[in-house]
């Protein structure tokens, strides 16, 4: 007898094959089970005038089985993998005291079994922690030496390799997912302002860390012209958004307002919204997990569903019931929402965490050239007075009330449909939603999905995700 190898760490391979066994026993009491092993290990190195740092992140196995009594899950979860007499006396322990009840029952889909792998140019694995320090040295070296008044400058690598196994009665799923930032983060001062500026470079290899001398110089060159940049005046303005914005604004918009466990718990007026319009015919609003190679990407979501079709959320400026959902949402909501759909957006933090409905990879969809997409040179020239928003740093959602708020470094004076040259220094974009998604009169006709995050349910529950889409014109208020 041949066993077949999925290049997993070997006691999560040990682990695959006695998964179905573990949900079998459950099965003996419950009318559906499931079992869900997540490890993820990595390091992060960072240079600094201060120090180098190599910090380790050692591996954290563990296994949550999920047992649905007709109403709802109940979940164990251990760390201890390899006891295989422990993990079937915990699932017996969790099922016995259940009582099955009358109620909506989990389709455990098509028969699969199948190992994912993320593709890259270049196998983070093979990378030494002294390659990943010299790679830091060397753009922490470019930013210090461009300007003296670069006084602060400062290079991140960040690598994670990430495992799932995930099983029921028809699928055994396994995947190998990697994520690789280097961060440029130079902090300017002529001695009265001190400013900063960023740059992420994100991607499944080490790829991502070759970025050009060029690149870092302009990094820090922004960050000196920030030093003699203005405040801009608070008011309404045109604005273009550049890719990471525009994909923020849809995560803050109808990203948190469309996890349905959001709508159940009355925290999202998404929910009075279904059907109806809320933003222009170009505001065309997604979620797709298999998006490939980006940093919110999977392969399957935690609760085994194959991340196959997008989520889609707005369709030519109307809410769609096609929201994102986690399993529990689901059973308890298709039936109050007509046409939504399990899709693969059921995702936990850790193991010893719940599953919720959340983002993956959350962006606006290009506009194509025939139905009047443009450039980007195209939609600044025919933006008259505007200003040009640049590199995100944060964004806050608000389900309920519908307002929005963004944080960006930078805004470019656009006057007569060209760039001035003048510069905006840390620009507050705040708005009504609706009121936004209407004003939404220009897009342009690529794809940009390459920023790399975390985002929380609340302040907590975190999980990796990115934004993005093309450059949208708008309206918004800038402070």
């Amino acid at each position: 007898m041949t066993t077949m190898s999925y290049n997993l760490p070997p006691q999560l391979e040990d682990l695959r094959g006695f998964l179905p066994e573990l949900v079998a026993e459950a099965e003996n009491k419950v009318p559906y089970a499931s079992a869900l092993v997540t490890q993820s290990a990595g390091e992060t190195v960072s240079k600094s005038p201060a120090d180098e740092r190599t910090n380790p992140v050692p591996p954290r196995p563990g296994i949550r089985i999920s047992a649905w009594d007709g109403a709802t899950f109940h979940s164990a979860a251990t760390s201890r993998i390899d006891d295989r007499d422990y993990l079937l006396k915990l699932t017996r322990e969790l099922v016995q005291p259940l009582a099955v009840r009358h109620g909506p029952m989990p389709d455990p889909g098509s028969p699969l079994d199948r190992h994912f792998r993320s593709e890259f140019k270049e196998d983070p694995e093979k990378v030494s922690a002294q390659e990943r320090r010299a790679v830091c040295r060397h753009a922490f070296e470019q930013l210090a030496g461009f300007d003296k008044r670069i006084v602060a400058p400062r290079a991140v690598y960040a690598y994670e390799r990430e495992y799932r196994l995930f099983c029921n009665r028809t699928r055994l799923l396994s995947s190998d997912t990697s994520n690789v930032g280097l961060y440029l983060i130079p902090v300017a001062s002529d001695g009265r302002k001190q400013v900063m500026n960023f740059k992420g470079s994100v991607a499944p290899g080490h790829e991502a860390a070759r970025v050009t001398d060029e690149t870092i110089r302009e990094t820090a060159e922004l960050a000196v012209q920030y030093l003699s940049a203005e405040k801009i005046q608070a008011g309404e303005y045109r604005v273009i958004l550049d890719p990471d914005i525009t994909g923020t604004l849809a995560h803050e918009s109808f990203g948190h307002g469309c996890e349905v466990d959001a709508l159940m718990r009355g925290a999202a007026r998404a929910a009075l919204y279904i059907g109806r319009r809320v933003g222009s015919d170009l505001v065309n609003i997604v979620d797709f997990g298999g998006l490939p190679g980006r940093h919110g990407s999977i392969f399957f979501s935690d609760d085994g569903v194959l991340a196959e079709e997008p989520a889609v959320l707005v369709k030519d400026g109307i809410l769609q019931p096609t929201l994102m959902t986690d399993l529990y949402s689901y059973l308890h909501m298709h039936d109050r929402i007509p046409g939504l759909k399990l899709s693969a957006n059921g995702r936990l933090q850790d193991y010893d965490h719940p599953i919720y409905a959340r983002m993956t990879n959350t962006y606006f969809l290009p506009r194509e050239k025939e139905n009047g997409g443009m450039t980007r040179e195209e939609l600044i020239a025919s933006s008259g007075d505007a200003i040009l928003i640049e590199q995100l740093t944060s964004g806050m959602e608000d389900p309920l009330g519908w307002g929005v708020q963004l944080q960006a470094l930078r805004g470019r004076e656009i006057s007569g449909g060209k760039l001035t040259g003048k510069l905006y220094y840390q620009v507050g974009l705040t708005g009504y939603v609706p009121d936004v998604l209407a004003s939404v009169d220009g897009i342009t006709n690529e794809l940009d999905v390459s920023s790399g995050g975390g985002c929380g349910k609340g302040h907590k529950e975190y999980v990796r995700v990115s934004s993005g889409g093309p450059y949208i014109r708008c309206r918004m208020k800038l402070g």
